[in-house]
């Protein structure tokens, strides 16, 4: 059983499917959760629980992100870096730059600025930090350039940071996602909400699991990794793909 109550928390990107998800379960296992997001109405939406406290922060902002964790009142158990945006299937001759640099922003210099003003309020040792990577951080995929190299780049500051603050009893992990129903899927394989398009039956059918999987999927595993049953694990990426890695 995984057991995080009294454990204090913060999501960064808490307000997208896949934060929302976490943030649920983790008040469920009885941790404080702070849910830091741009999204303001979104971030109020999920507001109600005593034990969830919203910060509005924009991840590519250092500013705003140091005040985030500056308003923190205790030191944090646990951190989830876990905004994060795609580009449409593109190839790369024809990708705009400018999006480029944008999903580069939010998906990398957001990790880097989470654990830059986080890791000063992290408890040590004892605190874990998860930074939520995907299979595209190990695998090519057509016509998602901007996505795979920020996934990639996200691995290796994941790594970087388990060396650096493994000394002092802080551990630092990638979480990595195969595809996930919602939002994003449907829109990089041009579905509808609960229509799939033939392109992403073709995708589920390739998965060993035949199947996309599910934000809560990706919620316990990242309880695990943000938990005591996971002491020993430091510098991982740690797959939640139905076996796409291992083709």
């Amino acid at each position: 059983m995984i057991d995080l109550e009294g454990r204090h928390i913060a999501i960064v990107g808490a307000a997208g499917e896949l934060g929302a998800a976490m943030a649920a379960l983790l008040l469920d296992l009885g941790a404080r959760v702070v849910a830091i997001d741009h999204d303001a109405a979104a971030l109020q939406a999920m507001s109600g629980p005593s034990n969830l406290h919203i910060i509005v922060a924009d991840v590519t902002d250092e500013a705003a992100m140091a005040r985030a964790f500056e308003a923190l009142e205790a030191p944090l158990d646990g951190l989830v870096n876990g905004a994060g945006i795609e580009n449409a299937a593109t190839p790369l001759d024809a990708l705009d730059t400018a999006l480029f640099r944008r999903v580069m922003d939010v998906n990398v210099t957001g990790v880097f600025l989470g654990m830059k003003h986080g890791v000063p309020h992290m408890r040590t040792p004892g605190g874990s930090i998860v930074n939520i990577a995907s299979t595209g951080g190990i695998k090519g995929a057509a016509g998602m350039s901007a996505y795979v190299a920020s996934k990639h780049a996200v691995i290796g500051l994941t790594r970087c940071a388990a060396i650096d603050y493994g000394p002092i009893g802080l551990r630092v992990n990638a979480l990595c996602p195969g595809p996930l129903d919602g939002r994003m899927i449907d829109a990089i394989m041009g579905s509808r909400p609960g229509e799939p398009s033939d392109r992403a039956k073709a995708r589920m059918a390739a998965i060993p699991s035949r199947r996309f999987g599910a934000m809560a999927e990706v919620a316990q595993a990242t309880a695990y990794l943000l938990s005591d049953a996971a002491t020993f694990v430091n510098g991982a990426c740690h797959m939640v793909d139905g076996g796409i890695s291992a083709i």
